[in-house]
């Protein structure tokens, strides 16, 4: 993906892109998969957002458990507004999954005024303004999976988010192996293979390399 092609400026003509990339002093860099792409403890005015490749937003607790707070993919944004904050007694860091070329522009430069009061410029604050209230909902999705009681309550739950998600014509897909589900679900490893195994031999689950169907009633869940 080029640039010029992502999000924050939806609506807004190649050309005009270009130019503003330049005015916002903008800047794309490449990191390797397993490498950290931004420390959130830091406070930072910069906001990222995934070109290619996929990332995980990781939290260590005081004990050094990790946990997995949300995967982003390809248009994935995090940063300031977009990230979950983290604690005195907590570590938050974006982690690269997979080799990512990731566009970095600072959030200063997206909101200034700008002196020509041009409607490019309105148009781009209206994206972020549209990102932040797709964050929330993002949020909202979390809270409900980990809301749920049992280990097949959260991974149904999860699963169920997933496929709502997925494009209409395509199957969905865990963007996780089974020990980043586990960090992401915070349940044991061993226990959430064991649920998976129990899904898959009643049928309601059917996944192959990440993907999956899931045939549930979700009134007995």
């Amino acid at each position: 993906m080029l640039p010029e092609d992502n999000i924050l400026f939806k609506g807004i003509d190649k050309e005009n892109c270009r130019r503003m990339i330049e005015c916002f002093n903008a800047e794309v860099k490449k990191f390797r998969a397993g490498s950290c792409i931004a420390d959130c403890t830091v406070q930072g005015d910069k906001i990222g957002i995934i070109l290619s490749g996929c990332a995980d937003v990781v939290r260590y607790d005081v004990n050094g458990v990790r946990t997995i707070i949300e995967n982003l993919g390809e248009q994935g944004i995090f940063g300031e507004f977009f990230t979950y904050p983290a604690s005195k007694r907590s570590y938050t860091e974006i982690v690269a999954e997979k080799d990512c070329e990731i566009f970095f522009v600072r959030r200063s430069e997206l909101v200034k005024r700008c002196e020509k009061a041009c409607r490019c410029h309105s148009m781009v604050v209206e994206n972020m303004l549209e990102l932040m209230t797709e964050k929330a909902v993002s949020l909202s999705e979390r809270i409900e999976v980990l809301s749920q009681r049992t280990i097949e309550g959260k991974l149904i739950s999860f699963l169920q988010i997933t496929e709502d998600k997925t494009a209409e014509g395509k199957t969905p897909r865990i963007p996780f192996s089974t020990t980043a589900l586990s960090d992401y679900l915070c349940v044991n490893r061993s226990a959430l293979q064991r649920e998976i195994a129990k899904l898959k031999k009643t049928g309601v689950l059917t996944i192959s390399k990440r993907k999956f169907r899931l045939s549930v009633n979700p009134e007995n869940v």
